[in-house]
C-alpha cells in the first residue's frame, strides 16, 4: 500500500484531475497521518480534503433473470372488404352509365366512342383529335382541333362499322344518325356485350387484388380467419358479375324491341 507523505499530499493537490483510491485505503493514511503528526518533534502536517471520486459496486443481477424487451411491430393490414366492395360498385356504376348512353337512332357523342383514326401509320382515337357535340336528335357534330385531319376522321368514322355516313361541312363533319336497322340493332348488342365482358375483367382484377392483398395478411390472422374473408371475396365477386349479366340482359332486350 502507497504511504501518503506529505510531499506526496501536495503532488496530488497540485494534479487537476480526481484520484480514484479506495475508500478504506484514504481513510486508513490519513489516520496514519494524524498520528504521526502528533507525535514529539514531528513535521507539522497540514491535511486537506482530496478530490476523490467514489464509485459504487456494480449491481449484480440474478442468475438467470431474463430482461424482457418488447419487440412486437404492429403492421396494418392490406385486405379492406369495405374498399373493395367500393371499388366493385364503382365498376358497375360506369357500366351502366355507358349502357344509359346507348341510344338506338337518336344522336350520342357516346356512339363515336370506339372509333379510331389512322394518321401516320398510328391509330388515334377520335376524343383526342375532335370535339363531338349533338346538333339535334338525329344529328351529331365533330369538330376536328386540327382541320388537315377532316379526311382522316372522316374516313375514321365511315369505318368503324357504326354504319353511319359522315359529311364533311367546310371545317366541321355533319354525321346523321340513321334510323335502327335489324344490323344496327345487332352490332349495338354485340357492343353492350363487350361492354359487359370489359366489366367483368375489372372485376375480376379486383378479386385478385383482394386475395393478394388476404396473402400479405396470412401471418396476421389465423389460417381460418384468411378462408373466412376468401370466402367473402368471392361472394363479391359472383354477386357483381351477376349484376352485369343482368345488365347486359336488359339492355340487349332494349336495343332488340
Amino acid at each position: 500500500m502507497t504511504t501518503l507523505t506529505p510531499r506526496l499530499l501536495r503532488g496530488l493537490r497540485a494534479c487537476p484531475c480526481p484520484i480514484m483510491l479506495p475508500k478504506v485505503a484514504v481513510n486508513a493514511q490519513a489516520s496514519s497521518l494524524r498520528a504521526l503528526a502528533m507525535r514529539p518533534g514531528a513535521p507539522a502536517v497540514r491535511l486537506e480534503p482530496l478530490g476523490v471520486r467514489w464509485y459504487a459496486k456494480k449491481s449484480k443481477q440474478k442468475k438467470g433473470a431474463a430482461v424482457e424487451e418488447d419487440d412486437t411491430v404492429s403492421v396494418a393490414k392490406q385486405f379492406d372488404s369495405t374498399k373493395l366492395d367500393e371499388r366493385m360498385i364503382s365498376c358497375i356504376n360506369s357500366l351502366k352509365e355507358h349502357l344509359a348512353s346507348m341510344r338506338l337512332g337518336r344522336a350520342n357523342p357516346a356512339l363515336l366512342d370506339t372509333v379510331r383514326v389512322r394518321i401516320d401509320n398510328s391509330n388515334y382515337s377520335l376524343r383526342d383529335l375532335a370535339q363531338v357535340t349533338i346538333r339535334d336528335p338525329q344529328t351529331l357534330l365533330v369538330t376536328v382541333h386540327d382541320s388537315d385531319l377532316l379526311s382522316s376522321v372522316d374516313k375514321g368514322i365511315r369505318e368503324a362499322g357504326l354504319n353511319l355516313n359522315p359529311v364533311i361541312d367546310n371545317k366541321i363533319i355533319r354525321v346523321p344518325i340513321p334510323k335502327p336497322t335489324k344490323e344496327s340493332r345487332e352490332k349495338m348488342a354485340k357492343l353492350a356485350q363487350t361492354n359487359g365482358e370489359q366489366a367483368k375483367g375489372k372485376i375480376r382484377l379486383l378479386r385478385q387484388d383482394g386475395m393478394k392483398q388476404l396473402k400479405l395478411d396470412a401471418k396476421q390472422q389465423s389460417a381460418d380467419e384468411t378462408k373466412k374473408l376468401e370466402k367473402t371475396v368471392q361472394t363479391m365477386t359472383d354477386k357483381y358479375n351477376k349484376a352485369i349479366d343482368e345488365l347486359i340482359k336488359s339492355k340487349i332486350k332494349e336495343i332488340q324491341s
